[in-house]
């Protein structure tokens, strides 16, 4: 398992996908794999910066042929899916992680919450 830990700040996301790209540094993982695992992530990052608080960490777990990504934060509120009209500028990263994920949770923690998803590798 690998941890990152992140403040709250424009920066998060880019610090996570260079953190992502670090921790599958010559593994055969296929382009579309990859970018998934990107965009899923860095959308539950940029939602614990927006509406969460600090502290705010990654968690990556491999096992098998899947990666399991936990974002954890000291926000309360758990994310659920909207549908919001094709005009609007945003709220469309859970609906994401509910279409591209194998499966995606999330629970209460004793200090905040974590958001979690699970990305076949293959």
């Amino acid at each position: 398992m690998a941890r990152l830990e992140l403040r709250a700040d424009p920066s998060a996301a880019r610090r996570t996908r260079s953190w992502l790209r670090e921790q599958f540094a010559g593994t055969p993982l296929s382009t579309g794999v990859g970018q998934v695992l990107e965009l899923l992530t860095t959308e539950l990052v940029t939602n614990a910066v927006r509406h969460g608080r600090e502290p705010i960490a990654v968690d990556l777990r491999r096992a098998g042929g899947t990666v399991t990504v936990s974002v954890s934060d000291g926000g309360t509120g758990l994310p659920q899916v909207r549908h919001v009209p094709p005009t609007a500028t945003g709220g469309r990263g859970v609906a994401l992680v509910d279409t591209l994920a194998q499966r995606w949770g999330s629970h209460s923690t004793g200090g905040g919450k974590t958001v979690w998803f699970e990305l076949a590798l293959s």
